[in-house]
């Protein structure tokens, strides 16, 4: 990086004064190939991906794109079309379908009747199979018309890897979806204040049965108790989608999502969701890439030189081990210098100050031993 400043000086010579420029705002850069930086933490999901929400960066990922069974978090976009369908205050009689579909299930009673909105809960907090068809049914008319609608919907928020086959995520012949498809749809579906909510409820009170019988469900997202700042969102299982989890956190006010697939072991998608985390919060943050007033180079004006410093200053949201690496370059915009923290992420203009004589070869020589006492 050291070296690298000797080129300002001589890219920066070339140039007269420079414009003031307007303090940029902090940019995202992804990660840089080659740089040596700690990799991603092991872990047994077949894929994965690895997002910061407040800083729109993937952070790291494998196989985003690899079409699998999602197991119930297919009842992520099952809760984005039952509550773009209006009304979730609408009665909804359970069928014999609904009640006899098996799996997870909140109990409901055939012949009963159960608003929208609570067998929406216990959709995402219990993931009840028996209230994913029950909403199907009930919103749609029947399931294989809900299971177009989930799949227009699909299409229409450019999911290239997801299908549908069933509202609750049971394994079915066509019916897969990607890491990065669910991390899509997941961002759409917190973006309805009904979904975030029920996500983030530990438990849930169940309207009774109809025996008066109380139903009280628990979320079975199990890093709501034991990963602090989780706010949701969804697990799933089947035998042929192995441990599936889509999960949110928030810590120092940045908001990170990660979907993970395929993870096998005894709460592995727990323990797999706990460790990406971890990775993202600790590894990644915001450093200062350029300080104003700090000088970054010279120009040269006949036999006097003046120094250029920073107008402003410019921060980077990047992996922390590359804070030390990577620096700023010193460019031509419109004719005039300006100060670029990693190409295309941001720029910040540089002034010049009091003129100073040149260097002789004292100055010079305790210049480069600065600069390379340590190399």
């Amino acid at each position: 990086m050291r070296r690298a400043l000797l080129s300002l000086v001589a890219f920066a010579a070339l140039f007269g004064t420079a414009h003031d420029a307007i303090a940029a705002p902090i940019v995202s850069v992804p990660p840089v190939d080659g740089l040596a930086v700690d990799p991603p933490p092991a872990v047994t999901a077949q894929s994965w991906i690895l997002y910061d929400e407040t800083y729109d960066l993937v952070l790291a990922s494998v196989d985003p794109d690899a079409e699998r069974a999602p197991a119930s978090t297919t009842k992520i976009m099952t809760a984005i079309v039952a509550l773009t369908s209006g009304n979730l205050d609408r009665d909804i009689v359970i069928s014999a379908n609904a009640a006899d579909i098996g799996e997870a299930e909140v109990g409901l009673v055939e012949g009963e009747t159960v608003q929208l909105d609570s067998l929406l809960t216990g959709v995402l907090v219990r993931s009840g199979n028996d209230a994913a068809i029950a909403i199907a049914e009930g919103a749609a008319g029947s399931v294989e018309q809900f299971v177009d609608r989930m799949n227009a919907e699909a299409a229409a928020l450019g999911l290239e890897h997801t299908r549908f086959a069933n509202p609750h995520g049971l394994d079915a012949d066509g019916h897969y979806s990607s890491a990065r498809d669910l991390l899509t749809m997941t961002l759409e579906a917190m973006s309805l204040p009904e979904f975030a909510r029920a996500v983030g409820a530990r438990v849930y009170r169940f309207p009774p049965d109809p025996d008066g019988e109380a139903r009280v469900v628990q979320n079975t997202n199990l890093l709501l108790w034991d990963y602090p700042g989780a706010f949701g969102v969804k697990t799933g299982f089947t035998l042929n989608a192995g441990l599936v989890l889509v999960t949110g956190a928030e810590r120092d006010g940045r908001r990170l999502y990660t979907v993970v697939m395929g993870s096998d072991g005894e709460n592995a998608h727990f323990k797999d969701t706990e460790a990406l985390l971890d990775y993202g919060f600790d590894s990644f943050g915001v450093v200062q890439q350029v300080i104003a007033g700090d000088t970054y180079g010279v120009v040269r004006e006949g036999e006097e030189t003046r120094p250029l410093t920073a107008a402003g200053s410019l921060e980077a949201f990047l992996h922390l081990a590359a804070a030390g690496v990577l620096g700023p370059s010193l460019e031509l915009d419109d004719g005039s210098p300006v100060l670029v923290a990693e190409e295309g992420t941001g720029q910040v203009g540089v002034a010049t100050g009091s003129e100073q004589p040149l260097p002789d070869a004292a100055d010079a020589f305790g210049w480069f031993r600065r600069w390379f006492g340590d190399e």
